[in-house]
């Protein structure tokens, strides 16, 4: 992860903890940027990229491609370049390989435009249809 100031990498306190074991076995430390969870269930799991490049590191994919599989969510992957957005949807069926990289420019495109169409596209998607949470009302 890198600081949003100064462009440093940051460790996080998890990934330094694994460190001694990152030669030695098959430790993949990676996070999830987004979780979209409307009426008591999750919707989406969306990876955001700040980059121009249609790629995804191919480790981190597989990851989250078997977090939103097990969810049975769709995995989104943002790519965002100031105020214009690209949303891709990553077929979690699909098998995909922990090459460096994988490119995401042969996927199909789900949206593009704004920051602010985007939160339209995502609250029609996800949102809007979802039921109302279910809260009780707890008496004393």
């Amino acid at each position: 992860m890198r600081c949003p100031h100064c462009g440093e990498f940051l460790e996080n306190t998890l990934f330094k903890a694994l460190e001694p074991f990152h030669d030695n076995s098959q430790v993949v430390v990676t996070n999830v940027d987004y979780v979209i969870e409307s009426g008591n269930r999750i919707r989406a799991i969306i990876e955001e990229k700040k980059s121009n490049y249609k790629i995804i590191r191919g480790y981190q994919l597989v990851t989250l491609k078997k977090i939103a599989k097990c969810l049975r969510v769709p995995l989104l992957v943002l790519y965002s370049n100031g105020e214009s957005v690209k949303l891709y949807e990553y077929d979690t069926s699909k098998i995909v390989r922990s090459n460096p990289f994988y490119n995401f420019k042969d996927e199909e495109l789900v949206f593009s435009g704004s920051i602010s169409d985007l939160g339209s596209y995502l609250h029609e998607k996800f949102l809007v249809h979802a039921p109302p949470s279910r809260r009780k009302n707890k008496r004393r």
